[in-house]
């Protein structure tokens, strides 16, 4: 993958922090007056950012000449691999109230454990690389290290560590043992614990909350007018979230807390994160405790009808909407609206003023998902 290239009007990059920032963009900056003798004190005047570059044309290719059910289920899921479970279980929900397929309670469960495990190892890589792109080793390793361990207690319960392709029309492709499940609870919980102290020793952290307080404040006003979603959203004060206000699938049983901070700062996104990292793990020890034993797939058929249907599904970067139109023989169109994209909007105004050196910290912080926001 492509470095991002941070350029000032004279074509300089700033190579320094390019390497900080996971994903191709680029960052046309113009510097403020007097800025361009010392850059490590240069701030941004103007900022123009160009996007594009993983754009893969999912709705396009669909309309194109539409896609079978088959082979949709995959190309969805492969769309991005931080927020995959939650992309394809708000378009297989879209498929299902489309064509009135019951999803069983155990396999609505079992959607639930894979989406809020997806949701905590994404939150916990963009709180290991903002706190690494602060300067902090020791801190940025013990984050990576709790992260790496729930990938592995998920590889373990799903056979893979990502893109399991386990969640269908109607369900579940296959159930789960429940030693399997056992080994899963067991293994959370022993993360959970781990987390917790290094989430204490983080909001603590007078060096953190030092260098993100009042970086890049988005007001809650701010938030709504742009439409923001997610944790950007409710650390600006605004408690929004799917799981809670459109509850589908097991939330319908599974209550879910919603995070909230005020101050809409850099620091404010980053405790956000990390709080509902903790909530994901009570979620989840609470879903395996009513997992309901029966089947994971309805039975019959699961012919797809004529028709449309929508889902929204929260996301780990916030909301997701999915639209579908369809017939028996495959999808014929498709919207998919990822948690990232009205943040893509709010870069130009928020990189403003701010200092170059801090340009990585306030674009880690927004956790922008670029190859779900340019599908």
């Amino acid at each position: 993958m492509t470095n991002p290239q941070v350029t000032n009007r004279n074509s300089q990059t700033f190579g320094p922090y390019s390497h900080l920032l996971p994903w191709p963009m680029l960052l046309n900056v113009e510097l403020g007056p007097h800025s361009e003798m010392l850059v490590g004190s240069a701030t941004v005047r103007v900022a123009d950012v160009e996007f594009g570059w993983n754009h893969v044309g999912l709705e396009e290719r669909v309309a194109d000449g539409g896609i079978d059910w088959t082979r949709a289920l995959s190309v969805v899921e492969h769309l991005c691999v931080s927020c995959s479970q939650a992309n394809l279980l708000c378009f297989v929900q879209a498929a299902e109230a489309m064509s009135h397929l019951i999803v069983p309670p155990r396999a609505a469960h079992l959607r639930l454990l894979l989406a809020e495990t997806e949701r905590i190892v994404s939150h916990l890589q963009s709180a290991s690389d903002i706190i690494n792109a602060i300067g902090l080793p020791v801190q940025t390793t013990a984050m990576r290290e709790v992260r790496e361990r729930m990938i592995n207690a998920v590889a373990d319960w799903t056979g893979v560590r990502q893109q399991p392709g386990l969640i269908t029309y109607g369900g579940m492709t296959h159930n789960m043992d429940e030693a399997a499940t056992r080994s899963l609870s067991l293994a959370a919980r022993h993360c959970e614990r781990a987390l917790r102290a290094q989430v204490i020793a983080t909001i603590n952290s007078r060096g953190i909350a030092g260098r993100l307080s009042e970086l890049a404040v988005i007001k809650g006003s701010e938030a709504l007018a742009a439409g923001l979603r997610g944790p950007i959203l409710r650390a600006s004060g605004v408690a929004s979230d799917v799981r809670v206000s459109f509850p589908t699938g097991a939330y319908e049983d599974e209550a879910v807390t919603i995070i909230v901070q005020r101050t809409g700062d850099a620091f404010a996104r980053l405790v956000v994160r990390l709080l509902e990292c903790l909530e994901s793990f009570r979620v989840i020890e609470q879903a395996l405790d009513d997992l309901p034993a029966g089947p994971v797939r309805a039975r019959g058929t699961h012919e797809m009808r004529t028709g449309k249907g929508i889902s929204r599904v929260e996301g780990p970067r916030g909301e997701i909407l999915c639209w579908v139109d369809g017939a028996p023989e495959g999808l014929r169109g498709i919207h998919l609206s990822a948690g990232s994209f009205p943040t893509l909007g709010i870069l130009p105004g928020i990189l403003r003023g701010i200092r170059i050196e801090d340009m990585p910290l306030v674009l880690l912080s927004l956790d922008l998902c670029l190859p779900c926001a340019e599908r």
